[in-house]
């Protein structure tokens, strides 16, 4: 038994080497296990994107069979691709998974003088959602220094002339002032009403100061033929209800007015239903017909 004590026996610089020898084991079996199962190598976005747009144009320019170009390697709907939004083509923007309306406004936007600087632009876009944006911003490719100069022609866009009866959140948005959330509270009153007969009636939106009024008032222009007027002798009594200038008082007296018979202008004028100052708003938007 002593012998094999003995024969077994380490003394303190052997330990040390044993001890050291195990733990540089353990170290190399870790790397393996790390390198096999949990590293994930990550290729650099720029370089992606540079790999990418070479295999397409070789792609795009091989011939098929017939003898003609083959289609590029996002051309499946709703797929995805780096992109730069100050040059795609509509039929990219479908791609990308937005619907032939919104491609269509998308360029249309961009052809008024619109310009992305970075993936936060494309939330100016009024059908951008949560959810598309998160899928597109990170396939956004934008080179800054071909752009820069734009930002001093900027003022240039206000030139454009907005119809204020059926310009839409992204037509509003080409104006100073005028975001995505204004534009919507503007689209949102001239529905309620029917439609402006005047640009001052702007200064009626919530938030929509004079000062704003001022700053944009000579691009602005108003078609009264595209207002909708309200059916008296037809309309529902929730449906009048819910016009800005009448509401409830106004259509409770209305209604008074045409109980069991058709009523014309004449009556409501000789009413008391409106003061004479209101009065005149109110007639713009009714059709005794």
């Amino acid at each position: 038994m002593n012998y094999l004590v003995k024969y077994f026996f380490l003394n303190r610089r052997e330990r040390n080497a044993f001890i050291a020898v195990v733990s540089l084991l353990f170290v190399l079996v870790g790397i393996k296990i790390f390198i096999l199962y949990l590293y994930t190598p990550k290729a650099d976005a720029v370089w992606v994107a540079d790999i990418e747009k070479t295999a397409q144009i070789l792609i795009e320019n091989q011939p098929n069979k017939e003898g003609k170009n083959r289609l590029p390697l996002s051309a499946k709907k709703d797929s995805v691709f780096f992109f730069n939004p100050n040059n795609i083509t509509k039929e990219q923007a479908q791609q990308l998974g937005f619907t032939e309306k919104q491609a269509q406004t998308f360029i249309n936007y961009r052809n008024k003088g619109a310009v992305f600087y970075d993936a936060q632009s494309l939330k100016k876009l009024y059908f951008m959602n949560e959810v598309l944006y998160a899928k597109l911003a990170p396939y956004v490719l934008i080179d800054a220094k071909k752009i820069s100069y734009k930002k001093e022609t900027k003022k240039e866009i206000q030139q454009v002339k907005i119809e204020i009866n059926t310009a839409d959140s992204t037509e509003w948005m080409q104006l100073r002032g005028i975001k995505q959330g204004r534009a919507r509270l503007i689209i949102k009153y001239r529905n309620a009403l029917g439609g402006f007969y005047t640009i001052e009636q702007l200064k009626e939106v919530y938030s929509f100061n004079d000062s704003l009024y001022n700053s944009i008032k000579e691009y602005l222009t108003c078609d009264t033929s595209k207002i909708t007027k309200l059916p008296v002798n037809s309309i529902e009594f929730k449906a009048m209800l819910k016009h800005p200038y009448i509401k409830y008082e106004g259509t409770k007296c209305i209604f008074a007015l045409k109980r069991n018979k058709k009523i014309i202008a004449k009556d409501v004028i000789n009413s008391s239903c409106f003061s004479r100052e209101h009065l005149e708003k109110v007639l713009r938007y009714l059709n005794f017909e």
